[in-house]
């Protein structure tokens, strides 16, 4: 993440739309969830008289319903046989951020956090509130848990600072983690780096500062440039992951894309829970990039690698640009992984990846993907168009026919379509 400068003309890291670019790579080649749920045939159906449906299914010998989220509805996918059906119980709409919703098996119902989120009983979830900015306040987070049951609601702890990581809460055995940053009354003095917490779920009011240990300093301002600490997000397997960037070694313009590679995330990094140490697990060759898609049923990360976008008129890529097959990597222990896939023209990962006794489930455009260690990456279920009713888009959004055209900001080829999702684990 950028930090400001702890003093003028001191060390900073590069700025301007180009330091952007890994993020960027990183959403479009393994989400790229937006682009496909927003263009995807607007406002044309709605969940009414929606009923069952059929996948066509290939290469599963096993019997189990997946949950997914697709267009406007949430539904399940029967394995081996293919049924399709929506659940007219559960109201989708992704512009209101729906997608980050879970079925909690355990329970039987839909939770509106992700998978993470959910006690490891399946009776409640977790999650942060921020509050807005109040003139001579200090913005407060508050961890609260939600009875799933009773629907009780209770604040388990709270502070001035703010949550940080797309993956925000993850409550497990020992506890509930997350990355904040917080500062005092006076606020911050210096650079103010990201930091993992943990909450006792039992002991309201209780909270651990878990690390980074030693904690990181503000760099020598000799440094013309520097790569703040990692942004841990992810946690599992003992530990908490973060990617961490490439420095660049020369000066980078904000009006002249750098060459491949220059800047980016190049390593991933592991927390030790138990005592906050950081070590690097992983390290790219070349000019290749990395992001952490999400993490196996054990806790390990899904890498991705890839190069930075080609950029044409100093602009994002056209809705032409069609990426090179997605190279998807397990890290299993210190520089060992197994590779899940690096030539298949036709995968497209449109989501983070759920990890279950089944394998490893990737969701992407009108097809669902699958992959275990005796038979790897392989697409087991295609859906037809029309098969998910559509979301609406909310008054002033630009209407369809602006968007077939090929105007700018339409999605690439490959994200046309339906992107389905897979929300919890096969069972």
């Amino acid at each position: 993440m950028a930090h400001k400068d702890p003093m003028p003309g001191g060390p900073h890291e590069p700025r301007g739309v180009w330091p952007l670019l890994a993020t960027a790579v990183a959403v479009l080649l393994t989400a790229g969830v937006v682009g496909g749920l927003v263009y995807h045939r607007l406002g044309t159906r709605t969940l009414s008289g929606q009923a069952t449906g059929s996948a066509a299914v290939s290469g599963v010998d096993f019997s189990c319903r997946l949950p997914v989220l697709a267009g406007a509805s949430a539904a399940f996918i029967s394995f081996p046989e293919g049924a399709v059906t929506i659940d007219h119980l559960f109201a989708m709409n992704p512009y209101e951020g729906s997608y980050d919703s879970t079925y909690d098996a355990q329970v039987r119902t839909w939770v509106p956090v992700p998978g993470s989120a959910v006690s490891p009983d399946g009776h409640f979830y977790a999650y942060l509130a921020q509050t807005t900015g109040i003139p001579g306040q200090m913005t407060r987070t508050s961890l609260h848990t939600h009875e799933i049951g009773s629907g009780k609601d209770r604040v388990l702890w709270e502070r001035s600072g703010a949550p940080m990581g797309p993956n925000q809460v993850t409550w497990l055995p020992d506890g509930i983690y997350f990355s904040a940053v917080f500062t005092s009354a006076s606020g911050p003095d210096g650079p103010v780096f990201p930091a993992v917490y943990v909450v006792d779920p039992n002991h309201a009011g209780s909270s651990r500062r878990v690390g980074p240990n030693p904690e990181p300093q503000a760099p020598d301002p000799s440094q013309p440039y520097y790569s703040g600490p990692g942004m841990f997000a992810y946690f599992g397997g003992g530990a908490a992951w973060a990617t961490g960037n490439r420095v660049p070694t020369g000066a980078l313009s904000p009006n002249k894309p750098p060459a491949p590679g220059t800047f980016g995330p190049d390593r991933v990094l592991r927390m030790d829970l138990r005592n906050g140490t950081v070590s690097t697990w992983y390290t790219v060759d070349g000019n290749d990039l990395v992001s952490l898609m999400g993490l196996d049923q054990q806790g390990r990360p899904i890498l991705s690698l890839f190069q930075p976008l080609p950029l044409t008129d100093g602009g994002p890529p056209s809705n032409t640009y069609e990426p090179p097959p997605a190279h998807l990597l397990l890290l299993t222990g210190p520089s060992q992984t197994v590779e899940l896939t690096s030539g298949i023209a036709d995968f497209h990962p449109a989501s983070m990846p759920v990890g279950d006794s089944h394998g490893i489930w990737f969701g992407s455009w009108n097809s669902l993907w699958l992959y275990t260690s005796d038979g790897g990456l392989r697409q087991v279920a295609t859906f037809p168009a029309g098969q998910f009713p559509s979301p609406s888009p909310p008054p002033g959004f630009p209407p369809k026919s602006v968007i077939a055209s090929g105007a700018k900001g339409a999605p690439p080829a490959f994200m046309r379509g339906t992107a389905v999702i897979p929300a919890g684990s096969c069972s």
